[in-house]
């Protein structure tokens, strides 16, 4: 659209009682005096409609006219107006070129919540260009666009609002403001813990009675206390001797993580490539990616000699190096850029998966993890993540009804 020069550009703000036929009356007077529209912008909150315009052109003479003729409509009609000379330097996009968007989700975003966090970012030199409120039902989530003069990165943001969101118990992602945030292709989940709800290796242990042990090393190498691959063989040994018969049944009662499934139908109607990248075994794993259709699983393959386990791992550890790569992997077969992909996990494992994902969730994390991702959940709901993804209240709403009718997740 034609740029005009300062003198030739007008700012045009109305207020008004919402009703049909406001924007199309004041376009009259913009249209009979031969200004264009170069930029626009309107939204109704509570009945109240706010309406920007930004106006342009050749005839500078024509302003006063323009003016006399939008105060004379607006009296008339009970309408609020204000016309102003428009600065290019004042436009947010101008002003404010580095831009994240904040994702807020609680039980209840109380206003001592919303001072808080519009205190940090003040003291910080941010300012909100934007709030969008998309869900007060079950849960209350806000979605906040920031921006500022001067680079900062996610992990900045991030970093400013660790005790904010330790103090308010709110779940917070922090995304750069691009085509990227709401055009993820490929999620990939961690199994235990993330995807299911428990630790697959810790079940087992209890089978073959060493759970105790089982569960210290395990607690120990999530933390990133014990080295991963060295933790894995340790454990896997101590399951020498199981059945396979004992792994099937371990597997039929394996709890899944709650909102998982529908978390799966959703995206799996949205388009998206589903996977699981696991420290655990291929033998859960591949049954898994069966059952829910997924397109990818991946993890450690135990040694299985006359149906007994031998409590040697084949082939290489999946780590957390590893987990990284197959998710690179992934993303590079399908031909979509790591800025359009979703990352979940919970253990120390997962640091290098969730780096380099677009959005890296630590779900339920230890707090080692939570460090390196640029969101968190600490809910047991799989299903919150659609939020980070721009997704509103009403939409899930549908998504849950509409999904349900495809072939896909005809489990």
């Amino acid at each position: 659209m034609q740029e005009y020069k300062d003198p030739c550009q007008i700012h045009v703000q109305i207020s008004s009682a919402d009703r049909p036929g406001i924007l199309a009356e004041a376009l009259k007077s913009v249209v009979f005096f031969d200004w264009d529209v170069l930029d626009i912008k309107q939204f109704v909150f509570n009945g109240l409609l706010n309406l920007s315009l930004l106006l342009g052109s050749k005839k500078s003479n024509s302003i006063l006219e323009l003016q006399a003729a939008l105060e004379k409509w607006a009296m008339e009609h009970g309408i609020s107006l204000q016309i102003l000379p428009w600065e290019r330097g004042l436009r947010p996009e101008a002003r404010y070129k580095y831009r994240s968007v904040v994702t807020l989700l609680g039980p209840n975003l109380s206003s001592e919540v919303f001072l808080h966090l519009t205190q940090i970012f003040s003291s910080r030199d941010i300012n909100i260009l934007r709030i969008e409120q998309l869900d007060h039902s079950d849960h209350h989530v806000i979605e906040v666009v920031i921006g500022s003069k001067e680079d900062h990165s996610t992990v900045d943001i991030l970093n400013a609002l660790v005790k904010f969101k330790e103090k308010f118990m709110v779940d917070i992602a922090v995304q750069e403001d691009t085509m990227f945030r709401r055009n993820k292709r490929l999620i990939v989940f961690d199994a235990d813990m993330t995807f299911l709800q428990c630790e697959i290796i810790d079940e087992l242990g209890k089978i073959a009675g060493v759970g105790s042990r089982m569960r210290e090393i395990t607690h120990r190498a999530m933390n990133g206390e014990l080295d991963f691959k060295l933790a894995l063989c340790e454990r896997v040994k101590l399951l020498k001797g199981l059945s396979v018969s004992q792994l099937e049944e371990l597997y039929e009662r394996i709890p899944i993580t709650h909102g998982a499934e529908d978390l799966v139908r959703i995206l799996q109607y949205l388009g998206y490539r589903i996977g699981i990248v696991s420290g655990g075994f291929q033998f859960f794993i591949d049954r898994i990616k069966n059952n829910y259709k997924l397109d990818y699983g991946i993890s450690n393959q135990l040694e299985i000699i006359d149906d007994k386990l031998t409590g040697r791992v084949i082939g290489d550890v999946v780590d957390a190096r590893a987990k990284e790569h197959a998710l690179i992997s992934i993303a590079k077969q399908e031909g979509f850029s790591l800025k359009q992909v979703v990352a979940v996990g919970d253990g120390a494992n997962d640091i290098h998966m969730l780096a380099s994902a677009g959005l890296g969730i630590a779900f339920n994390a230890k707090s080692v993890v939570q460090r390196h991702a640029n969101a968190g959940i600490n809910q047991s709901n799989l299903e919150l993540i659609l939020y980070f993804l721009g997704i509103n209240g009403k939409e899930v709403q549908e998504l849950r009804e509409v999904s349900k009718s495809n072939p896909k997740s005809d489990w």
